[in-house]
């Protein structure tokens, strides 16, 4: 026996943010991801692995800049910089953009772990499962409703403690309206995120004393204390700004209210939420995206939306795209009972 080992009490077996699961949970999880992958082949996906490590460079050119100290980053042997997955949905697109892949199915699934540190002393995990699902050649109203609906027959398949609310928003209608004031890079940076904040206070503080802005903080606030279409309309005044923005926007507000009305017609799983301040990773998210929350989880359970130019960044070529991730370890936390075995 090798004296040196610690005693049981003193040593942490695992590090902080991973997980060890024994045979009854492991089965219990084999059984929730053979639920929701046979929806998802069911709707004519087809099954894809991705690799444990790309480049980091890969994730580098789309995560935000906040985000960039979450990546774990080393050096192979041959001195090319690479890291372990910390966003699933790049990895698979820029996978489906490989030219021996065009032809192929485009609707693919994935079951994948994202690694992401966390500070020093935090609880959070670090390594993360998750079931997702991608469309290449495909987004908008029409889509995203589909996909609202795949997600409503796989939790209708869940024995959650809670009900799920999805939280629905679209980021080209913030996008429209600060191109409309000519706005550079670095305040987009600062304004999104106070947005996704709520902080209207701080925008004001920032951008209220220049010129020319007293609109701009007026439709941005317009984004977070309206939830409805027409109220945003309302809040908007639309018929006082350009014709080009007037026009933008009621597209963009048309195909949302579209959706939350085609949502409202029929009995659902899932609630629906309209936010339009909800600006996720604008570094590639173009038109609707979305969250699900769980009540008594601060996390959201699920994420998604569209983003027509992710493709492109890796092949040249522009293709729309869409899909979303379900986070199986909080999905986990939120069962009443086991999920069933089929």
């Amino acid at each position: 026996m090798n004296q040196n080992l610690p005693e049981p009490s003193q040593k942490k077996w695992i590090p902080d943010g991973f997980h060890f699961l024994g045979p009854e949970d492991s089965k219990d999880r084999r059984i929730l991801l053979e639920t929701v992958s046979g929806v998802l082949k069911k709707k004519g996906y087809s099954e894809v692995f991705l690799p444990a490590f790309d480049y980091s460079s890969t994730f580098l050119q789309t995560v935000s800049a906040p985000d960039s100290s979450s990546l774990f980053r080393i050096r192979d042997l041959s001195g090319n910089e690479i890291s372990p997955s910390i966003d699933l949905t790049v990895q698979a697109v820029k996978g489906m953009a490989g030219f021996s892949h065009q032809r192929e199915n485009q609707n693919i699934f994935y079951v994948g772990r994202i690694f992401r540190e966390s500070t020093k002393g935090s609880a959070s995990r670090k390594e993360v499962l998750q079931i997702g699902a991608e469309s290449i050649g495909v987004s908008g109203k029409e889509n995203t409703f589909k996909i609202l609906e795949e997600l409503d027959e796989i939790v209708s398949l869940l024995p959650l403690e809670n009900k799920l609310t999805l939280i629905l928003g679209n980021v080209n209608l913030f996008q429209t309206i600060v191109q409309e004031f000519e706005l550079g890079s670095n305040e987009i940076q600062i304004i999104s995120a106070l947005l996704y904040q709520k902080n209207v206070n701080e925008i004001e503080r920032i951008f209220g004393e220049k010129k020319n802005h007293s609109d701009l903080i007026r439709l941005l606030s317009a984004l977070v204390l309206n939830f409805d279409p027409d109220s945003l309309r309302n809040s908007l005044n639309i018929g006082s700004l350009s014709k080009d923005l007037q026009k933008s926007l009621n597209s963009i507000l048309e195909e949302t209210s579209w959706i939350f009305k085609s949502w409202e017609s029929k009995k659902r799983k899932i609630d629906l939420c309209i936010d339009f301040s909800l600006l996720r990773d604008l570094n590639y998210y173009t038109g609707f995206v979305f969250q699900g929350y769980l009540q008594g989880s601060p996390d959201p359970v699920l994420t998604g939306g569209s983003y027509d130019h992710l493709y492109e960044m890796f092949s040249g070529v522009q293709r729309n795209a869409s899909g979303y991730a379900l986070v199986v370890n909080t999905l986990e936390a939120s069962l009443k009972t086991p999920v069933p075995e089929l």
